[in-house]
């Protein structure tokens, strides 16, 4: 377990049949199963937990990418839309690939999802971000 992890309580976890989703106090991270195509469903799904666990707080999002799976790219085009209240998203990604996939997602996303090498990085950066 990442070392910052340690210091945030996990207040809520949810298994889908597309992964895990934790949340905590002012982000949440999902690890999506291996092989899958997540979709604007799954967006929507994590959505409905968001308004529960964040209300209209600003929160973050971050992807960590322990396994491969892809993602349906035009459900970026609405994260604005699904997510209203995201201020920071970061992904964790562990090869090559998955930081070139990033960039892709990227052009979709005109910039907004930040790639990080390991857990704690991402923490530390949403959680700075989550205060700008």
């Amino acid at each position: 377990m990442p070392q910052i992890l340690e210091t945030f309580t996990l207040e809520k976890a949810y298994t889908f049949d597309f992964g895990e989703v934790k949340f905590y106090k002012n982000f949440l991270i999902t690890e999506l199963n291996e092989g899958i195509s997540f979709d604007i469903e799954g967006a929507i799904k994590i959505s409905e937990l968001v308004s529960i666990h964040f209300k209209e707080e600003p929160f973050a999002y971050i992807s960590n990418r322990i396994n491969s799976y892809s993602v349906v790219p035009i459900s970026y085009l609405k994260i604005e839309t699904i997510f209203p209240t995201i201020k920071a998203f970061a992904a964790v990604t562990y090869s090559e690939l998955q930081k070139s996939v990033i960039e892709i997602e990227n052009s979709f996303l005109n910039g907004m999802l930040a790639d990080f090498n390991d857990l704690d990085e991402a923490i530390k950066w949403t959680q700075q971000k989550l205060v700008e």
